[in-house]
């Protein structure tokens, strides 16, 4: 019952987004787009996003590590887990033996003193903050919802 209210919960916010960006010019927070990221990947439901979140990682940030805010269906996407970015294989953050997806690199969101975690930005270079399990950074990106897919769904064991 539980995942039923929650589905119906993350249906109704992804309805309420829609409606709300349809019908005013409003800026996009990086946690409403998360927050429809994380419906889209529990329901299945595909949408377009008027801004990309893109996540980057590895020393100067050089390394794309695919499209946070994209599809699940998309080949960006790392929520597609036959793309090349949501692929539990490869230099990903699903790969828990890779730079991006061990709990012992500084540049993993999955390292709880990372250091250095990737970071999320759009399009324009626009800063929205670091995805990471650390809590000890306050430029931490994403709401409680966004925290705990990635506390167990990315990097549990």
């Amino acid at each position: 019952m539980l995942a039923t209210n929650k589905h119906t919960i993350l249906n109704n916010a992804v309805f309420f987004v829609i409606v709300m960006l349809s019908t005013t010019m409003i800026s996009c927070t990086a946690e409403m787009l998360q927050a429809v990221g994380q419906a889209m990947q529990e329901t299945g439901k595909s949408y377009s996003y008027s801004t990309k979140l893109m996540l980057f990682g590895g020393q100067g940030h050089g390394t794309y590590l695919g499209c946070v805010s994209c599809s699940k269906y998309s080949t960006e996407s790392i929520l597609n887990s036959y793309g090349t970015y949501g692929s539990r294989y490869g230099e990903t953050i699903f790969n828990r033996y890779s730079t991006y997806g061990s709990k012992y690199s500084s540049y993993s969101p999955c390292n709880p003193y990372a250091s250095d975690p990737p970071v999320v930005v759009d399009g324009n270079g626009t800063y929205y903050g670091r995805l990471t399990i650390n809590r000890y950074r306050p430029d931490r990106f994403g709401d409680a919802d966004l925290l705990q897919w990635l506390e167990t769904v990315v990097c549990g064991d």
